[in-house]
């Protein structure tokens, strides 16, 4: 379903208006980062990829069709950026998230409960950074940001049954993974014919 407020703010950006094209920056920044910081585990490359998501939004806007959700135009860009990047780097030296140290916990009083839920994250990373592109993109839709599986399949720009198969693969490797039950995972397997 379209919002007729963003769709009055997006018409505003294609005639040119920059104030409209920060507002839709600020509505949409928080979550692009996200994205991207799960997707990648970075912080300073996070920021880069949903600073070039919006980029590429500024010089695509014009020819935007704004019977579509603008949310997941910029998700999709946001993910395929990641995806790209994660290919890039897939022969390059995994960085060590332990070595970066974690994000504060304000909710916590207890020291040892941030050490343990920094700890947790950390590996949680490092389980995410093993994964096939693919399927830390489905993960990083449907389970941490909590995208449904259909919003997961459109940004993907997939079908739901091929975003339900690499939900279940995905959690079963990374279950793999986690547990220690198995050390790399290959991607050459093969996916259910679309529907």
């Amino acid at each position: 379903m379209v919002d007729s407020a963003e769709t009055a703010l997006l018409k505003q950006c294609q005639e040119g208006s920059e104030e409209a094209f920060r507002d839709l920056v600020e509505r949409y920044q928080r979550r692009t980062y996200w994205i991207a910081y799960n997707m990648l585990g970075g912080y300073e490359t996070a920021q880069d990829i949903s600073q070039e998501a919006f980029i590429r939004v500024f010089k695509a806007i014009k020819r935007f069709d704004l019977k579509r959700n603008f949310y997941t135009w910029i998700y999709q860009i946001v993910v395929n950026l990641c995806i790209d990047h994660l290919r890039k780097r897939s022969n390059a030296p995994m960085v060590d998230l332990d070595a970066l140290g974690g994000t504060k916990d304000e909710t916590s009083e207890h020291p040892d409960e941030t050490i343990g839920r920094t700890e947790v994250r950390g590996k949680v990373q490092k389980t995410l950074n093993r994964l096939p592109p693919k399927y830390k993109a489905v993960l990083t839709l449907r389970d941490i940001q909590g995208f449904s599986c259909e919003e997961t399949a459109e940004i993907m720009g997939c079908t739901n049954a091929t975003v339900r198969w690499r939900i279940h693969r995905a959690r079963k490797l990374f279950k793999a993974l986690w547990d220690g039950k198995m050390s790399e995972v290959r991607e050459e397997e093969e996916e259910p014919l679309e529907e």
